[in-house]
């Protein structure tokens, strides 16, 4: 990149998406998620005894709290972490630093790709303000990491692909080499998703490239030996600490695991049986292979309909995503629409590899049960942004009026986002981010009492209590072994025991009639656990002002 024009544009773009995503980091998205709470108290604990809170010296997978979560984004928390305490802002700042670095990342990938600078600028441009984008790079929400990590990686892969850069240079090409592997091996321990994923990508611009180049198998092999081998460690790694709980995490959620254990197929098959089907032809329609591949092929088209792209966007709220919102915008729907016209008179093939990148990105996200979640499919990101880049420059406006009438739309869609996410999400999704959590337990500690019980009902109750009071990690891993019957029980998650404690804090489910007898302690639940004409000592509330905490101290005396 030589153009000192393009250089300063994409600095201005650069800046414009990294205000955008660390501007009241602290703020936005409101609440805090458990997984947050978690990888931030895993960040302390590591920092200060080289452990996590269940006492594993440097993990590859986080228990966390029966999840196993990949590791990469704790490990990038840990400096901001030293710097700025158990804070939101020092958690959620590395995902809206590398989600900034996305942007340029996005930009020399299609540089490389495309050859055009001003292509190169609009992906960029797209990306940095992405209603999709933004939301989640303000998040501790690792699967964003990848937006960062596979675009930046795509981007060396390429170049060392170049042989212009061989020919030229031989340690450049190494350089990239290197470059290639450390950003797509780290990507394989961002998201659980991108261990799937990765390597498919890599993959798909492999037999691109040597589909269109002269270049033959066994040379290009050879060429790119260095990152082969590199690749291939992070690879084993990563694929190995999957077998080290990854796999629980992957079972649990997976479509080939169904919450009802099978009930809709043995339904379907009882209902062949009432009106005289024979069992055996019942079976060959209403299996698990069957039910899975339906349920499989329902979530990949789900993530490449109207609804998910421009109407309503993911199902819930708990990744920041504003549900009732598309992730991309409306205008750019004309944009699609112009990019399939244009490949359909005139092919283009590097165009053609990114559609396929597009259609293969929801593959991951397909394989897991549950509502449509926008985090999941965080890997189509970078190609739908330069897809839609590639719209727009194919568009080739000459009449000044219409790219001003054009820019005056971009920029009236981008100001119903601001004003979407930063005034009215709050609102919208602070239920489902879990807000208050931090504020009822600080009111609880300052009590001062003996015991607090904290219902079971605030989801990951300890990992709240863990970050917002900033508990010794000592203390906290002498405890953790005993959470350890969760598995011998057969339970997903910590926070499904009946009883557990961590130092003086009980975590169940409020029992009134008899938690209420109890002296010198306070406990905190959700409304509905407590009497109904009850006035509690301390109400949270979610910014809609529905109540979401209610703390009551056993020493107070009800009327």
């Amino acid at each position: 990149m030589k153009n000192k024009k393009t250089k300063w544009l994409l600095f201005f773009i650069f800046l414009l998406g990294a205000v955008l995503r660390l501007a009241w980091l602290d703020k936005f998205p409101a609440g805090l998620t458990p997984d947050e709470a978690a990888q931030g108290y895993s960040a302390y604990s590591i920092l200060k005894t080289g452990k996590d809170e269940w006492g594993v010296k440097l993990p590859l997978n986080l228990r966390s709290f029966g999840d196993f979560k990949p590791s990469l984004q704790t490990y990038l928390m840990i400096p901001s972490v030293a710097v700025l305490g158990l804070t939101k802002i020092a958690v959620r700042l590395p995902n809206a630093l590398l989600g900034s670095l996305a942007i340029i990342g996005v930009f020399y990938l299609v540089w490389e790709l495309f050859k055009k600078e001003g292509l190169a600028l609009l992906a960029a441009f797209l990306l940095s303000i992405s209603p999709w984008h933004i939301p989640l790079s303000r998040g501790a929400f690792e699967a964003n990491l990848t937006v960062f990590f596979i675009s930046s990686g795509a981007y060396f892969l390429l170049r060392s692909y170049s042989s212009e850069v061989a020919r030229r240079d031989s340690s450049k090409c190494v350089t990239k080499q290197v470059l290639a592997a450390l950003f797509l091996g780290l990507n394989m321990f961002s998201y659980h998703s991108a261990k799937l994923m990765t390597p498919l990508i890599i993959l798909s611009f492999a037999i691109y490239y040597l589909r269109f180049s002269k270049i033959k198998i066994k040379k290009f092999i050879i060429h790119h030996s260095l990152f082969i081998i590199l690749y291939s460690l992070f690879f084993i790694v990563a694929f190995a600490s999957f077998f080290q709980g990854g796999q629980t995490r992957g079972a649990d959620i997976a479509v080939f695991n169904p919450t009802d254990n099978w009930q809709a197929v043995a339904d379907e098959r009882w209902w062949g049986a009432g009106v005289g089907l024979p069992d055996l032809i019942s079976r060959i329609f209403h299996n698990k292979l069957s039910y899975s591949l339906s349920q499989f092929s329902k979530n990949y088209l789900s993530y490449l309909s109207f609804d998910f792209l421009f109407i309503n966007g993911p199902g819930e709220g708990t990744y920041g995503m504003i549900p009732g919102r598309g992730v991309l915008w409306w205008w750019q729907l004309l944009v699609l629409a112009w990019v399939f016209y244009q490949l359909a008179r005139k092919p283009n093939k590097k165009a053609l590899l990114v559609i396929f990148l597009v259609l293969f990105s929801p593959l991951a996200a397909a394989l897991a049960k549950g509502a449509r979640a926008a985090n999941r499919v965080a890997v189509m990101m970078p190609w739908i942004q330069i897809l839609l880049a590639w719209g727009l420059w194919k568009l080739k406006i000459k009449s000044e009026k219409l790219k001003i009438l054009g820019v005056f739309i971009i920029f009236i869609f981008f100001l119903f986002f601001l004003e979407d996410y930063f005034v009215q999400s709050p609102r919208k999704i602070g239920k489902q981010m879990l807000f208050g959590r931090c504020k009822a337990l600080e009111w609880a500690e300052a009590k001062r009492a003996e015991q607090i019980i904290v219902s079971r009902k605030l989801s990951e109750p300890q990992a709240y209590v863990m970050f917002c009071l900033g508990l010794e990690p000592e203390l906290v891993q002498k405890e953790t072994p005993n959470w350890l019957r969760y598995e011998s029980e057969g339970l997903g998650f910590v926070d499904q025991l009946g009883e557990y404690c961590l130092d003086k804090f009980l975590f169940k489910e409020i029992n009134w009639a008899s938690d209420s007898l109890e002296k010198n302690t306070v406990l905190l639940g959700v409304p509905e656990e407590f009497p109904s004409q009850f006035k509690p000592d301390e109400i949270v509330f979610y910014p809609n002002k529905q109540a979401a905490i209610f703390g009551y101290s056993t020493d107070s005396k009800q009327e």
